[in-house]
């Protein structure tokens, strides 16, 4: 167990959430004495991060008898989000028996495994809480041949294609898309590099949770790092729009050493600031709909017309309204306020990125009234930044309006 000190900015963010409470710890003293010893005190506080990322407390009273006498153990969740899935708390709470079993002779780590697995406790994805959309949706995909490769994070699989050879180049789509809107460019950045376009959980062939809960900015931060480490990615070109950006830049900020530069397009890092009145209308309608129609909303927000194969190619990965949580929870998940959860990790993150010196490509569609604001606050963050770079026609969606010409500059960038 790593104990770490978390700001009292960060416990500003969150609420605490009581999960155990034992009020007789030193009933078996040995095990109050191995917990005092191994958190250094015996009234107070102490704090680590799970797996998940998730923050927990154990707090300790002294109620004078020369050890710990009680414990309570606290999980701490975004203050205006629903707490994570059950069995990510379960799977935390087992972790931090084990741990107690460990410290404490008189307990058997074996035997708390046994009594978890007795009463059913369920540390991975509750049978029927996860849909994958049928392999037959993706027949025939207009432009896109490439066969797609697994990778399991967290239980979960998430879907990519790749095509080239050489260091990577990460391509991160957002929402509603999948990788399928990067086929224009695939080909020519494939002739500089391997691509490798993910789909995010919850998007294209990846699996999609139902519960709403699943979906955090930090979950879908976390199933990405994880993906660029499961693959092992190194000196890699990042290539990010929309959420692909929100989500990419945060990982750019906590695993820097794994990339040698970036594109930016059309995307931001939010803090809490206001956004465009384009954005703040978007999110109001996505929140009011029971179900996106992924083919009419493409057709309505692309600058240049697609064939109907291709609009069904955007719905494929979306046979009903269960397998759109992802997609309708993603616009609320955008830090509009600064007590917003991802806020303060994106400041944080911020902090971060002023200190890399890798180079930065902001390419921007002329027509997207929705990010406009952010790409002069991305190129307030970086130290090297290539000229602007404005494509005009092109809108938020800049790789299907302007695909191969976006491609045409990313690849003339990286060989100068």
């Amino acid at each position: 167990m790593k104990f770490i000190t978390p700001s009292a900015e960060e416990l500003s963010y969150l609420r605490p959430d009581p999960l155990l409470w034992e009020q007789e710890l030193d009933v078996r003293p040995d095990v109050a004495e191995a917990v005092e010893r191994a958190t250094g005190i015996r009234a107070g506080r102490v704090y680590w991060r799970s797996k998940y990322g998730h923050l927990y407390a154990l707090e300790l009273a002294d109620l004078g008898r020369g050890r710990p006498s009680m414990a309570m153990l606290y999980g701490h969740w975004d203050r205006f989000e629903p707490r994570p899935p059950e069995h990510e708390i379960d799977d935390d709470l087992l972790q931090f028996s084990l741990w107690v079993a460990e410290i404490a002779p008189s307990l058997n780590p074996a035997d708390i495994a046994k009594v978890a697995q007795f009463a059913g406790v369920k540390t991975s994805w509750p049978e029927g809480s996860v849909l994958r959309t049928p392999d037959e949706r993706f027949a025939n995909l207009p432009g896109f041949p490439y066969e797609p490769k697994y990778v399991e994070v967290e239980g979960l699989r998430m879907a990519y294609v790749e095509h080239g050879s050489g260091d990577p180049i990460l391509l991160l789509h957002g929402e509603p898309t999948w990788s399928y809107l990067y086929r224009h460019m695939i080909p020519p950045l494939a002739k500089v590099g391997r691509v490798i376009a993910p789909d995010l959980v919850g998007f294209g062939r990846s699996d999609k949770p139902v519960a709403t809960n699943a979906y955090s900015y930090k979950s879908h931060a976390r199933w990405l790092r994880q993906f660029v480490e499961a693959l092992d990615l190194r000196n890699a070109t990042m290539v990010c729009q929309d959420w692909g950006g929100l989500l990419g830049l945060r990982i750019l900020a906590e695993i820097p050493e794994r990339f040698a530069r970036l594109v930016a397009m059309n995307t931001g890092i939010p803090i809490g600031d206001p956004h465009s009145e384009a954005f703040y209308k978007w999110r109001r309608f996505s929140q009011r709909v029971e179900a996106m129609d992924m083919a009419l909303m493409m057709r309505n927000t692309l600058k240049r017309q697609i064939t109907d194969a291709e609009a069904a190619a955007y719905a494929a990965p979306f046979p009903s309204k269960a397998y759109q949580t992802a997609a309708l929870v993603f616009p609320r998940l955008v830090p509009i306020r600064k007590d917003h959860p991802g806020a303060y990790d994106n400041v944080r993150a911020i902090e971060r990125l002023k200190t890399l010196d890798l180079p930065l490509l902001l390419a921007w569609g002329a027509e997207d009234a929705i990010t406009a604001p952010a790409e002069p606050f991305l190129r307030s963050i970086f130290k090297n930044v290539a000229p602007k770079l404005t494509i005009p026609g092109a809108g938020h969606f800049i790789q299907e309006d302007a695909g191969e010409e976006v491609a045409g500059h990313i690849v003339d960038w990286m060989q100068r």
